[in-house]
């Protein structure tokens, strides 16, 4: 059987003549923002434009939609001086408003085409896609190895199972011909409807489809369907670990399958995560025989180098020993970079959604901070910090402020401006913790804390860290000495949690700063209507009206300022100056009902501030 293809084309053009079955993906084809969409769909040939930048989720996703037998062609516009060349890709992920070079990955891309032995073309006519193909109809029969894991759930010595494997593995090929041997309702969820196209083709019986948010309404108004019901979770690893949670308080029997080595960045660090917040018997089985295409397929092989797809499997982890010589330190980028795997082998480890944007970050993204945890030269635990704040430009400051402007980057001192009125926020210097990882052993022994206390050497205002809100985590945070001075309006699509911003000030200025706004953040939290404020709220509410809160007001009167973020000021002014002026927002405010849809509602609001503060000028 002939194995898949790969070359490498330079040119600053497509080749002239392209035969009808190659799939084009880049400025002239397919954008890189759609190739998600290809995910259970095949292709006989693929050309891959990386003139403007290399997309790497986007050529993750395409290699694995490539047939047994079919060229993956590479085309780029330069190679000598490649690394010189501006990579569009970079405004995705650098936080920066103009495009930079990408030197380090470039090296690293190199280095891994080097490795696999791919041709580069000079030319466009030296590229061959050979003729057209054809198999034999996909095999309906499972392989010994599916037809073992088969018969072992069925077995049903487990409530809940867990099925993974790289791409191309007959995962849900495996589902499917499971789903056809039972006899009890059978329902399907994943992130993405489209990409269970095989599991269905596989499958006989009707297997009903609900979309994750979907199911989680039914269980909450009637989870009797679910009591003697199979539950297939795909890509599970994709979704909220919260909500795959509540799926096992329901179902009898579950199975999640997920992908790892995948363009996601799941892992098995999701396999660790979950299973530590279960309490039911479990069953974990692994497909590893390759059916889309031959084993040591050199295309598979060259993705799994580039993106560093091993490093997690590869990562050591130490037994912890309690005579250990712990070193904490700073390490600059260029020196991680030389060597990455094992640091990206434990942020893989820790956060499973480390995916291959995170690695172009990694490798040449800006103001970037890391501090590292050994012993005996074996990584331990690590801290990811991004640089953020010091802005200078005063309109753009206000432009944030009154939410006109949202540039990339500055997570943290955006949202307290935007959010808090904090403009200091965004003039004063500032890290922002964005991952933290100690490996399982040696967890719960300090060392997340001391790596934290090293960053007190910088030389920032505050630092600050965005997180998924658990009660775990606040501790943790408290713990290092952070104060919660934000929490998001809506549930986090990738947690499952609300969103919190916590601080810690280190110079004097700083930590001015950061009392200045926990004192808000609590001034406010009586008066917010949030599910979590009843639980944090400390003293009497104050309904005195504050220069901050006057500035609320106008900013949502006049510009963009969430309704969420006014209701503080909001309430004040109702209880102050007399609900008679308010109908719409009283209204609202006693039933917790909008009058309209979201937009019109917020506009009569908006409308109702408005004409009460032209009226007391």
């Amino acid at each position: 059987m002939p194995t898949r293809q790969c070359q490498v084309l330079i040119s600053d053009v497509l080749p002239e003549f392209l035969p009808p079955q190659v799939l084009i993906l880049g400025e002239l084809g397919m954008p890189f923002s759609k190739a998600v969409n290809l995910l259970g769909q095949e292709f006989e040939h693929i050309l891959f434009d990386a003139r403007q930048g290399i997309h790497l989720e986007a050529l993750a996703i395409a290699s694995g939609t490539l047939k047994r037998g079919g060229t993956f062609c590479l085309l780029l516009s330069t190679w000598e001086d490649l690394e010189k060349h501006s990579d569009m890709d970079s405004l995705r992920w650098n936080g920066n408003q103009s495009v930079i070079c990408t030197p380090h990955f470039i090296h690293h891309f190199k280095q891994c085409i080097a490795r696999s032995h791919f041709p580069i073309l000079q030319k466009a006519s030296a590229v061959s896609f050979p003729p057209v193909f054809s198999y034999e109809e996909k095999q309906k029969q499972a392989t010994d190895e599916q037809q073992q894991i088969i018969e072992a759930i069925l077995q049903r010595q487990c409530d809940l199972y867990f099925l993974t494997a790289k791409r191309g593995r007959g995962k849900s090929a495996l589902l499917g011909m499971l789903a056809n041997r039972i006899d009890e309702p059978i329902y399907l969820t994943a992130p993405n409807k489209s990409a269970v196209n095989t599991l269905y083709s596989f499958a006989k019986g009707k297997i009903e489809f609900i979309a994750p948010d979907e199911l989680i309404q039914r269980l909450q108004q009637d989870a009797a369907f679910s009591e003697s019901a199979w539950l297939f979770v795909d890509e599970a690893a994709m979704l909220p670990l919260s909500l795959l949670q509540q799926f096992s308080q329901h179902f009898r029997h579950i199975v999640f399958s997920t992908t790892i080595h995948s363009y996601e960045g799941t892992g098995r660090g999701f396999e660790l995560k979950f299973k530590q917040k279960i309490h039911r018997t479990f069953q974990h089985f692994e497909l590893y025989q390759p059916l889309r295409w031959e084993e040591n397929d050199p295309l598979e092989h060259f993705i799994e180098d580039l993106l560093l797809l091993d490093a997690e499997d590869k990562f050591e982890q130490i037994v912890y020993n309690p005579r250990s010589n712990l070193q904490i330190y700073e390490v600059p980028q260029s020196q991680l970079i030389r060597s990455p795997e094992s640091f990206y082998g434990l942020m893989t480890l820790a956060h499973y959604r480390t995916s291959p944007i995170d690695l172009r970050r990694l490798f040449d993204g800006e103001g970037q901070r890391f501090y590292l945890a050994s012993d005996q030269h074996q990584l331990i635990g690590a801290i990811w910090a991004l640089e953020e704040g010091g802005m200078n430009d005063e309109a753009l400051i206000e432009q944030i402020q009154k939410g006109i402007r949202r540039p990339k980057g500055n997570l943290v001192p955006q949202a307290l401006c935007f959010h808090s009125n904090f403009s200091q926020a965004c003039r004063l210097r500032s890290q922002r913790i964005s991952r933290i990882a100690v490996q399982p052993h040696w967890q719960q022994l300090g060392i997340g804390m001391a790596l934290v206390n090293t960053m007190q050497k910088s030389t920032v205002d505050f630092l600050s860290v965005s997180f998924g809100y658990t009660q775990e985590l606040a501790n943790f945070w408290q713990k290092c000495g952070f104060v919660l001075v934000h929490l998001g309006e809506h549930l986090e699509a990738s947690s499952g949690c609300y969103s919190a911003i916590a601080l810690k000030g280190i110079s004097e200025e700083g930590v001015a700063f950061v009392k200045i706004a926990q004192r808000q953040f609590q001034r406010n939290l009586g008066l917010l209507a949030h599910p979590l404020a009843e639980t944090m709220r400390q003293g009497e509410i104050d309904w005195s009206l504050s220069e901050e809160d006057w500035q609320s007001l106008s900013h949502f009167a006049y510009y963009h300022r969430t309704l969420f973020s006014s209701i503080p000021a909001i309430c004040r002014l109702l209880k102050a100056q007399g609900e008679s002026h308010f109908p719409q927002l009283l209204g609202y405010l006693t039933k917790k009902q909008l009058p309209f849809n979201k937009k019109k509602s917020v506009e009569c609001f908006r409308l109702e501030i408005k004409q009460y503060l032209e009226e007391r000028l």
